[in-house]
């Protein structure tokens, strides 16, 4: 499982990233990001928080993650 976050994200707060975190502690299967300058939908580039950078990182590291684990 892979989870990745925006640093700006206002709909998912920091502590709600820290519960993920702490409950996924440890486990070889899972990785979580958060990313520095991102919000809330920096992944699709219809929106206006669109983050080219951290989007293209979040692909790059989904790719790596399914080819690793399937």
């Amino acid at each position: 499982m892979q989870f990745h976050y925006g640093e700006l994200d206002a709909h998912i707060p920091a502590d709600a990233v820290d519960a993920v975190r702490q409950k996924f502690a440890g486990r070889k299967d899972s990785e979580l990001y958060v990313y520095s300058q991102a919000d809330h939908g920096f992944n699709c580039g219809d929106r206006a928080s669109y983050n080219a950078k951290a989007s293209a990182l979040a692909h790059g590291r989904t790719l790596s993650f399914l080819g690793e684990h399937l």
